[in-house]
C-alpha cells in the first residue's frame, strides 16, 4: 500500500466534516509535504474527531507543533 492510500484511509473519520477536510488537506498539499509533514499528520490522526473539529474550528487550541498544518487544513475547509 502507498503511503498516500494509507493516509487516505486514515484520514476516514467518523464525521464527515473532517473527511472533506482532510481529503482537501490531502489533495492540496500532500504532492508537496515533507516527511516532517506527513509524521505530524499521522500524529493528529491519532486524535479524537471532536478534538480536531475543534482545532479547525478555532474553538480548541492546536499544540504549537501542529499550527503550520492545522492552518494549511482550515485553509482547505475555507
Amino acid at each position: 500500500m502507498s503511503e498516500l492510500s494509507r493516509l487516505k484511509m486514515r484520514c476516514r473519520r467518523g464525521m464527515k466534516e473532517l473527511d472533506v477536510v482532510f481529503q482537501h488537506y490531502l489533495e492540496a498539499y500532500y504532492p508537496s509535504a515533507s516527511q516532517d509533514d506527513i509524521q505530524r499528520l499521522d500524529e493528529l490522526l491519532d486524535m479524537q474527531d471532536p478534538l480536531l473539529f475543534g482545532m479547525v474550528l478555532g474553538l480548541d487550541p492546536v499544540p504549537d507543533r501542529y499550527l503550520s498544518l492545522v492552518e494549511k487544513l482550515r485553509r482547505t475547509h475555507d
